[in-house]
């Protein structure tokens, strides 16, 4: 296996180093071990390994999202089972290099928010900042308490030919990726276990470490218990997991834009007690859309007020506002002359060859090399792509350089750097491919310096040759190794942290409301399938010489399936009962349409992904498992059979997740809000079925599969039968159904489990009086046990119609309209998301 990598590196005359082997073949001292290891499992054992590792991020949910791609989100985070490996020795210069970069940026970061000498003594060009949309007038004189501005910093490295490590980019503003970096060598440490012990991989839990104290010690007032949350653009983010991953690993609030709010000069959180005051924020929004009062006003990411409440010192941001402007690819040309000024020391880690087309001669050796140089606006965003000289034609660069010269301080020329290849597993066998690898280093406030990740995020191409190495461009992932001399303690991530008193971690309102809808579109997956599970083996047994809507058992069942899923017409139609198959597929398949399965099935998937940081591995475990099945029966031609076939794995896996969730669920708001939206769309849809299946009488036989069905629909035929013992009839259908306070699909068991839950939210122990969602659930409880079964059960002898039990069970709909109407408005009203009976906010698809 590594012969032949080293033979194909021998003689295919690439211009690029090697970070395992020499140019002669010869494999480095640092991967000897690694390289050894290799050769000793052999390529079927690596393939193995390659599949476990898979295996563990799949089943650990890691996942980003492609933009632009309909089948992009939620996609799997793909891992190279070949880590990049560094020496302690070169490390220990890369660690220096780092450190005296942060600290560079840091200072130039306090002085263009602050006295601006570096402008007004010639060493920064006031061009090159005052155009940069990353530099924020509004932050002008706003800093932190102490001498470290830029708390977390990141860079993307790459070893050019002379065999030094690069700076390609700056990451100042919201730096990802360390959730994912530790999820790699989660994954890498099950499967490797004995290589990285035997190795001395260093550990890479000191950054988290080291940034938990880091807050605490920033905290306005030394406030001993700081409320800190996550600033998340939201689900639909590329790399929504790590928010959500970091702040369950490490103990904050995920929050979104509409999560928080600015009143009498602070930032609160919305939750379902009411506000709470928000100390620290760690934003993973981009800093323009953070305050749309002050930045953009299209923004719905942000929070209106934030940039006053900063400014008041009544709030910490972290990295702060307008650390972007230190991305600004033209500062690098400028770095080692500052960092003489600033530091008395030449700059350890060179950047990649860069020329501000501002400067008359740099813009002409730009135009004279064009050809051979990278492109930049220098300002980052996706309406400024990178652009490669070497692929344009000569009238293509004839117009980059008309629109250079139009504004020249606004872009940059930089190198196109031969970086090093590492060995990747592709195609079952060793590759080399170009990587880059991603630094993290973060402000350590106790001993007033920095500290990097003994490790990093790496990642390679996936084509031979190729350079583009991102997420969004297909880049595979490494785990970083940083060999060390000896082996280091196994302490564990929180055996350092500071120790602090218990917190509990509030319930934002928007995430109490998608456990809310999480719980309903559970139920209301569950019943769509048993119904059209049902619905299906009632059309195969049909007499084919009779029509269905001549059917009266099987017309009933068909035209309740689309009460239940509100999906009209539907079968309202006589031609669509005339031929219901187009539209039965349609009920299992259609993700477009409001209310059939698989739309179900998504929005409980999405609102799953919203709540991420609130559930359980074991239980991303079963989500994942219930994607993969709606992608198949999605996907898949399917005949009224097959389709049937796979709604019995789909109901096995939502009652998978169902189970899952009682056993594993701590009994507090979480579990509470996720059962009440069970238990309301449980009563709902039993009165639904109800009141369709069981409203005209038919003749004898008819009557009695209908009731069957009505109880096969509710899990309680074989309780009926137990209970019974005797042939079906409306009177026992009804008491079970309605009145049995034993049977938890009944109405009256449905209606005391909201009663239970809604007790235990805030606001509800500490009240006197009943709250007014309490007394509509009371009034729809005293309905159902006051309620006479005999008359419900009375036909109407002119029109065979059941018009008392149809009155009863409109009654029951409306006061549990009524009750989900106060829930929303007691506690999620403020997220401004939609209705309390029908959620209306857009859903991304996974």
């Amino acid at each position: 296996m590594i012969e032949s990598y080293l033979t194909e590196k021998m003689f295919n005359n690439e211009p690029f180093l090697d970070e395992m082997a020499t140019d002669e073949g010869k494999i480095h001292s640092h991967w000897k071990q690694i390289a050894k290891y290799y050769n000793q499992i052999g390529s079927e054992k690596m393939g193995q390994f390659q599949e476990e590792v898979a295996r563990q991020l799949r089943e650990n949910g890691v996942t980003y999202n492609v933009y632009g791609d309909p089948d992009g989100m939620n996609r799997p985070w793909i891992l190279d089972p070949v880590p990049m490996v560094f020496e302690s020795q070169e490390w220990e210069e890369l660690d220096k290099g780092l450190v005296q970069r942060t600290e560079l940026l840091n200072l130039i970061l306090k002085d263009l928010y602050g006295e601006q000498s570096l402008i007004k003594e010639g060493f920064i060009p006031f061009e090159l900042i005052y155009n940069h949309r990353g530099y924020l007038r509004q932050a002008q004189h706003i800093k932190l308490d102490g001498d470290q501005q830029l708390i977390q910093y990141s860079s993307d490295l790459a070893r050019g030919p002379n065999g030094k490590m690069w700076v390609l980019h700056d990451r100042t503003d919201a730096p990802s990726g360390a959730g994912y970096t530790f999820e790699n060598r989660a994954a890498m440490t099950r499967v490797f276990p004995e290589l990285i012990r035997e190795n001395h991989v260093r550990k890479i839990t000191s950054y988290y470490q080291t940034f938990k104290n880091t807050l605490s010690n920033l905290t306005l007032n030394n406030k001993e218990n700081p409320r800190v949350v996550l600033l998340s653009p939201g689900p639909t983010n590329e790399t929504f997991f790590e928010h959500a991953y970091i702040s369950s690993f490490m103990g904050f609030t995920l929050a979104f834009g509409e999560d928080l709010t600015v009143s009498g000069g602070y930032v609160w959180l919305k939750t379902i007690k009411g506000l709470e005051k928000v100390d620290v924020i760690i934003r993973r929004v981009d800093d323009l859309f953070c305050d749309p009062l002050e930045y953009r006003n299209d923004s719905h990411l942000g929070v209106v007020g934030l940039m006053e409440a900063v400014r008041q010192k009544k709030v910490l941001v972290i990295n702060p506002l307008g650390c972007r402007v230190l991305e600004n690819p033209g500062l690098m040309a400028f770095l080692p002359k500052i960092s003489k000024h600033l530091l008395g020391q030449d700059l350890s880690l060179p950047s990649v060859a860069t020329w501000w087309c501002g400067q008359p001669k740099e813009m002409k050796y730009v135009f004279e090399h064009m050809e051979t140089l990278v492109i930049r606006n220098i300002y980052r965003g996706t309406a400024h792509k990178s652009v490669f000289g070497g692929e344009l034609s000569k009238a293509e660069l004839e117009k980059l350089k008309q629109s250079i010269k139009r504004n020249p301080y606004m872009f940059v020329g930089q190198e196109m750097v031969d970086f090093s290849t590492s060995p990747s597993w592709i195609d079952n066998k060793l590759e080399a491919r170009n990587a880059v690898f991603r630094s993290y280093v973060v402000a350590d406030t106790e001993s007033k310096s920095y500290k990097v990740m003994p490790g990093g995020l790496s990642r390679s191409s996936p084509k031979k040759g190729a350079f583009l190495v991102s997420n969004q461009t297909g880049g595979i992932s490494k785990d970083t190794w940083v060999l060390g001399k000896k082996r280091e303690s196994t302490s564990s991530y929180s055996a350092t942290i500071k120790a602090q008193p218990l917190i509990r971690n509030v319930l934002p309102s928007r995430t109490g409301e998608r456990l809310f809808w999480l719980g309903r579109y559970l139920e209301r997956s569950a019943y769509t399938v048993r119904l059209i599970r049902m619905t299906l083996l009632s059309y195969n047994e049909a007499d084919e010489d009779i029509h269905v809507y001549e059917n009266p058992v099987l017309g009933t069942m068909l035209k309740t399936l689309t009460a239940l899923t509100g999906t009209l017409p539907g079968f309202q139609e006589k031609a669509t009962l005339k031929n219901p198959e187009p539209e039965l597929l349609s009920l299992v398949h259609d993700i477009s349409k409001s209310g059939t399965l698989a739309y179900s099935i998504q929005s409980f998937l999405t609102n799953a992904y919203a709540v991420r940081d609130r559930l359980s591995l074991d239980t991303w475990r079963i989500l994942d498992s219930i994607s993969e099945e709606l992608t198949r029966m999605r996907k898949s031609e399917t005949t009224l059979m097959q389709a049937y076939h796979n709604l019995d794995n789909m109901v096995i896996k939502l009652m998978a997740f169902y189970g899952l969730n009682i056993d594993n669920m701590t009994r507090e708001p979480t579990w509470h809000l996720l059962n009440i939206g069970r238990f309301i769309e449980s009563a709902a849809n039993n009165c639904t079925i109800l009141k369709n299946m069981l409203h005209q009488s038919f003749d004898l036989e008819d009557n009695k599969e209908l009731m069957e069905n009505t109880l096969r629909c509710n899990e309680s035929l074989v309780t009926y039968r137990y209970r019974y013992r005797s042939n079906l009839e409306m009177h026992g259908v009804l008491s079970l159904l309605i009145l049995h306070e034993d049977n938890p699909r009944s109405l009256i068991f449905q209606l005391l489990e909201i009663d239970s839950h809604l007790k235990t939210l805030p606001n509800q122990e500490e009240a006197e009086l009943f709250s007014i969602e309490r007394k509509k659930l009371l009034e729809a409880i005293t309905k159902i046990r006051l309620c006479d079964i005999d008359v419900l059960a009375t036909v109407d002898p002119e029109t065979k119609q059941y018009h008392e039990l149809n009155h009863f069970l409109d009654q029951i709909i409306e006061l549990l309209h009524d009750t989900s109407d106060v829930i929303y408005q007691n506690y999620f009203s403020h997220t401004g998301s939609g209705y309390s009976m029908i959620q209306t906010s857009v859903l991304p698809e996974i």
